[in-house]
């Protein structure tokens, strides 16, 4: 009877050893992120949920939560403590950071940050411009920001601009093996393009046959003015 407690907890103590290895090795890859430094730049946004109630009585909760527009010196202004510096820290760093800050207004506040990139949207779309999205988002979020595709639009044609140069050249390809934005490698500034189907009418067609009969004729007569003077 020992011997088959003692091989039970071998046995408990091998599962509970792989386990803790798996559930190890889900969270070093959920957070990755942790190890940025920075996910925040002037000119983006961040995105805060804020969940707590207001620490003095007799006023009102105030909602911290919203969307919040970085600076041109790496700021966000946000109610009760103003002007608070973002630029230098990632999600995670600027949470800590942000429950500090709002502890002696707060009971046990609650902060959870998403960086909110720009990304542009040109070609045939319904609502085509400048939108601020989560680096998490898919393709089919950000063109649904931009309205959705027309009937014209060359869904094989998107590709990414930065800095004047294609970096992607077939989006769409690209999103069969990867998911988000970020997986991807699109980045904050990025432009998304994609080009107008090309249609080709009856009409074009008999254009381009009436235009090589033409050449062919003006070929056939040149062949025959030469050989007329031999």
């Amino acid at each position: 009877m020992a011997d088959n407690l003692k091989r039970n907890l071998g046995v408990e103590f091998i599962l509970l050893v792989i386990i803790s290895s798996m559930l190890f090795g889900t969270l070093i890859a959920q957070d990755k992120t942790y190890y940025k430094k920075n996910e925040f730049f002037p000119g983006d946004a961040l995105s805060i949920d804020f969940i707590d109630v207001y620490k003095q009585q007799g006023r009102s909760s105030i909602n911290i939560s919203g969307e919040y527009t970085i600076d041109s010196r790496g700021y966000i202004m946000l109610p009760l403590v103003g002007a608070v510096k973002v630029v230098g820290f990632n999600r995670y760093t600027l949470a800590e950071k942000l429950v500090e800050v709002f502890k002696p207004y707060f009971t046990e506040p609650y902060i959870a940050i998403a960086p909110l990139i720009r990304i542009t949207i040109s070609g045939p779309f319904y609502k085509p411009g400048a939108y601020r999205v989560s680096p998490q988002a898919s393709l089919w979020d950000v063109l649904e920001l931009a309205g959705g595709p027309q009937g014209n639009c060359d869904l094989n044609s998107i590709s990414v601009i930065r800095n004047d140069k294609v970096v992607i050249e077939n989006l769409l390809a690209g999103f069969e093996k990867a998911y988000s934005l970020e997986d991807i490698g699109i980045q904050s500034g990025d432009q998304i393009v994609a080009k107008p189907k090309r249609h080709i009418s009856v009409r074009v067609i008999f254009d381009y046959i009436r235009f090589g009969m033409s050449i062919v004729s003006l070929y056939l007569l040149i062949l025959r003015w030469e050989n007329y003077n031999k």
